[in-house]
């Protein structure tokens, strides 16, 4: 693949290129990385003293396994607490399946609305409208959230009577 999209990497990643110019690496590679370090230190790991340990699963398998089917922070967890290393994995999946999803369905859910503004003929809904779709699609490519910009100083504010400084006397 040439070029990726901005919703291909993760925010903490594109954060740190633009900071410190770091390479970036999507999220498919290191996905990948982590899982053959993940089958390098079950290689590694081998047979451990407290191996006749075994502890029910608290995720969705609900199996008893022995320690080593335990991460080490889940394992800290506590019995009824801690889940088997499967577990963690799919529920991460599941969770990324479902941001995918959302984002499709508000995607979706914009360009109706752009439509029935349309619809309307009223410019100033059709204006949100399709700002609103131009920032969900702008996410998706750069990888950015919009920022709102706030009203700012502005004109005509006063000279501080209102803020409470001075003797409370604006321009006059």
């Amino acid at each position: 693949r040439k070029q990726l999209m901005g919703e291909e990497f993760s925010k903490k990643a594109l954060e740190r290129h633009r900071k410190d110019g770091k390479p970036l690496k999507c999220k498919q590679c290191v996905a990948a990385d982590e899982q053959t370090e993940r089958e390098n230190a079950a290689k590694r790991k081998g047979d451990d003293d407290n191996s006749d340990e075994t502890r029910k699963c608290a995720g969705k398998c609900s199996q008893v396994l022995p320690k080593a089917s335990f991460n080490r922070n889940q394992y800290s967890k506590g019995e009824g607490k801690s889940r088997c290393r499967d577990c963690v994995e799919q529920s991460v999946k599941d969770e990324s399946a479902n941001q995918q999803k959302s984002k499709e369905e508000k995607i979706t859910a914009a360009r109706k609305k752009v439509e029935d503004a349309k619809r309307s003929g009223k410019a100033h809904l059709i204006l949100a409208a399709e700002s609103e779709l131009a920032a969900l699609e702008a996410e998706k490519v750069t990888g950015l959230k919009p920022i709102k910009l706030s009203a700012g100083r502005g004109r005509g504010r006063g000279s501080g009577g209102s803020r409470g400084r001075g003797r409370g006397v604006g321009r006059r």
